[in-house]
């Protein structure tokens, strides 16, 4: 059987989410209110990126020098050794992620990574704000279930699907993985709905679980 590691981005291989610390800079304070309700489920995280982002009014450039320079954010340590160890075992590794794909293609590319294959939300830069589209595997656009399309269309083609992952989003994947790497609030939802997963706090923890797990 083929083997897929499925990982978040924002907060699962970086510290924390760095598209917070982009609305932070460069949009208005009531962005918060917008997180507080995605967070209490009254509207999706599709709902909350399109209306979040558009208050930022910065072109790509600015916003790209802004996350090379930022000193706010750390990748997890394990990340190159997850990578590598990945790629010595045949597992597939994919980033799928609710953050932008313009932030996530400058953070690899800085760390020498952009042959990594990750699927994120599009961004498109006008006077109207930073937009957001999200688009599945088929090509439709899509206002909630991002990640979990991707898992399914894993699942689909006889993959045994390991998800990493650390945010209120993540559980939906995690719901239908053969096995579950989490930290912070997955795992929190994980214990919550008894998905079962394994904790992790740096990257180099799912290698050590990775190693554990029985081969497919």
């Amino acid at each position: 059987m083929k083997t897929v590691l499925q990982c978040d981005f924002d907060g699962t291989i970086t510290d924390i989410d760095v598209s917070y610390l982009l609305l932070d800079a460069f949009a208005d304070s009531s962005w918060r209110q917008m997180l507080k309700d995605y967070q209490e489920g009254k509207i999706s995280i599709g709902d909350f990126n399109t209306r979040a982002f558009a208050m930022i009014k910065a072109d790509k450039q600015t916003l790209v020098d802004f996350v090379n320079s930022s000193n706010e954010f750390k990748i997890r340590p394990g990340f190159h050794e997850l990578l590598s160890y990945c790629s010595g075992k045949g597992i597939e590794f994919v980033i799928t992620s609710n953050g932008q794909d313009f932030y996530i293609e400058a953070i690899l590319e800085k760390m020498g990574l952009s042959n990594i294959e990750f699927f994120a939300a599009r961004s498109r830069f006008g006077p109207e704000g930073l937009g957001v589209r999200y688009i599945g595997p088929d090509g439709t656009e899509l206002l909630k279930g991002f990640k979990e399309a991707y898992t399914k269309i894993y699942l689909n083609q006889g993959y045994r699907v390991i998800y990493a992952g650390n945010g209120v989003s993540d559980i939906y994947p995690a719901r239908r993985a053969h096995h579950v790497f989490a930290t912070s609030d997955l795992l929190e939802r994980c214990r919550e709905e008894n998905v079962a997963c394994t904790p992790f706090n740096d990257l180099n923890d799912i290698v050590r679980g990775l190693e554990l797990l029985q081969p497919a």
